[in-house]
């Protein structure tokens, strides 16, 4: 995961990266065990650097899956 997007934090709006993606990381979670079923692939470069889907990947991760759809391709 790219350290610049997880530590990103905006003073003015009162934005943390972290905070927020605990807060839908959370929401997720519950989603998938209330509802079950697959969510979007995540993006990834082709030297496997995750671009999008930080919420997804590490839900699922923590959630113990360590199989995930990707699109995976050059920026």
């Amino acid at each position: 995961m790219n350290p610049e997007i997880m530590n990103f934090v905006d003073q003015r709006r009162n934005y943390s990266f972290q905070a927020s993606l605990a807060k839908r990381r959370e929401e997720l979670r519950t989603v998938l065990e209330t509802f079950g079923g697959v969510t979007w692939p995540v993006v990834v470069r082709d030297d496997m650097v995750l671009v999008d889907g930080y919420c997804r990947f590490t839900t699922l991760r923590e959630m113990g899956i360590s199989q995930v759809y990707a699109y995976v391709g050059a920026l």
